[in-house]
């Protein structure tokens, strides 16, 4: 019972201060930033990490998942925040999922071309390959979700069920048509974990194509988020050969070693 009216208590907190941020920006107490985007996708695809790059750029301010709960009003609760922000460039991360079963918004499907019909450039970042990006999401949920500066890696291998592996690599397909389907029609930028974020490498040159879709300035980034598993899955593992033997003669069988 504590629990629940625990809950209550945070729903009903978190929704008095979404309707008061709403309520300035319709009163027009606040304004859009000039320059606006949405780091669009799926969870565990480096989003995390993206945010934390454009957050060193000088002038960006990129709110992480602002619709991980449920508001009354998500459409406007996006502009207000965006409007609240106070800052001449401001972005946010918005996952699918989030708005395919979080929030409450009659047109799901009209979404993002809503967004950026109202001035929001839309970054899409995906991770391509599902195999990897379901281990993720279970490596994440025994070890922890992001680790930072000198926070302690885990490199041990893990003990995959196949099941589940399979239920996630299926959970995530599904979640690339249903993103397809948002972004139909809506002008974005496509990026891909593997070629613009897994190597430290690459972050100049992603953040460079970024600022001149945005038309904003570059400069030097950086980011204290650092990759949490092996690269290669037969170094993250323990049952690797039984993995292979799941996938074989499936589509996902390409996204091994």
């Amino acid at each position: 019972m504590n629990h629940m009216a625990n809950g209550l208590f945070q729903s009903l907190h978190r929704n008095a201060d979404h309707t008061l941020d709403v309520l300035k920006f319709r009163l027009g107490l606040s304004r859009l930033s000039p320059t606006r985007f949405v780091i669009f996708g799926r969870g565990r695809s480096g989003t995390s990490v993206l945010v934390n790059l454009l957050n060193s750029l000088p002038s960006v301010r990129c709110d992480g998942e602002i619709l991980k709960a449920g508001v009354l009003f998500p459409f406007s609760h996006v502009l207000a925040k965006c409007a609240d922000s106070r800052s001449s460039i401001y972005g946010c991360k918005i996952l699918s999922y989030q708005i395919k079963q979080v929030q409450p918004i009659s047109d799901k499907e009209g979404f993002v071309r809503r967004l950026y019909d109202n001035g929001f450039k839309i970054l899409y970042l995906k991770r391509e390959n599902l195999v990897n990006h379901a281990l993720s999401n279970i490596r994440a949920r025994k070890y922890g979700f992001h680790k930072r500066g000198s926070q302690k890696l885990h490199h041990d291998k893990v003990t995959v069920d196949t099941d589940e592996l399979l239920t996630w690599i299926r959970s995530s397909e599904m979640l690339d048509h249903y993103e397809s389907l948002l972004l139909k029609d809506v002008p974005h930028l496509p990026l891909t974990y593997e070629k613009h974020l897994l190597d430290q490498v690459d972050h100049p040159a992603t953040i460079e194509l970024i600022c001149e879709y945005l038309g904003i300035e570059n400069g030097e980034t950086r980011t204290d988020y650092r990759k949490v598993s092996p690269r290669r899955l037969r170094d993250s593992v323990a049952n690797y050969e039984q993995v292979v033997d799941a996938l074989r003669g499936t589509p996902y069988a390409k996204y091994l070693d």
